[in-house]
């Protein structure tokens, strides 16, 4: 099951994870796409690359679309991994307000910005944002006005996915989700 990656460098994508790149690049492939966007870590890069070379568009590398800034990182993502790290304990004392890292407010306010800024300079045509589970899903959250802490398993947000979201002056009025296959 590995381990919380988070902003540590050199995690590339798995056998796995360019599989799943391959396939959302391939439904993406008959998108009329203008611009994408990718956090600047190296698993995020190589799934806009696979896409972008569907389109024949250079990658705009934003830091805003990082992951979300984590004490965790490193550690193993099993439930035992966390109960044998006792240090760690004090960092979940308000899960509603992320005491482990970054706040869900300040991503919500970095990934929205990023969202705002691409979709300008996207020619009127479709955006596409690589980056990773919870800014995503704190985005998701944010543009459908959801008040849900975004660690609740009712939003569906695998790695790989694709979300898709058509907005009119800033309402979200279609959205769809697509997860490719393990």
């Amino acid at each position: 099951m590995g381990v919380i990656y988070g902003r540590l460098p050199g995690y590339h994508l798995s056998a796995r994870g360019q599989r799943q790149a391959a396939a959302a690049a391939a439904r993406l492939a008959t998108r009329d796409v203008g611009t994408i966007w990718a956090s600047p870590l190296e698993r995020a890069q190589e799934t806009a690359a696979a896409i972008a070379e569907k389109h024949d568009l250079e990658i705009i590398t934003d830091e805003r679309l990082i992951e979300s800034d984590s004490t965790l990182e490193g550690l193993g993502r099993r439930a035992r991994d966390f109960a044998r790290s006792p240090r760690y304990w004090w960092r979940f004392r308000n899960p509603l307000r992320p005491s482990w890292g970054e706040s869900f407010v300040d991503i919500r306010l970095r990934m929205l910005s990023a969202i705002k800024e691409a979709s300008s300079r996207s020619g009127g045509r479709e955006v596409v944002i690589v980056s990773h589970q919870t800014p995503v899903l704190v985005a998701r959250l944010a543009l459908t006005k959801k008040r849900l802490p975004p660690w609740i398993g009712v939003t569906p947000c695998t790695t790989g996915s694709i979300t898709t979201m058509e907005l009119n002056e800033g309402q979200v009025i279609s959205a769809s989700y697509f997860a490719p296959p393990a």
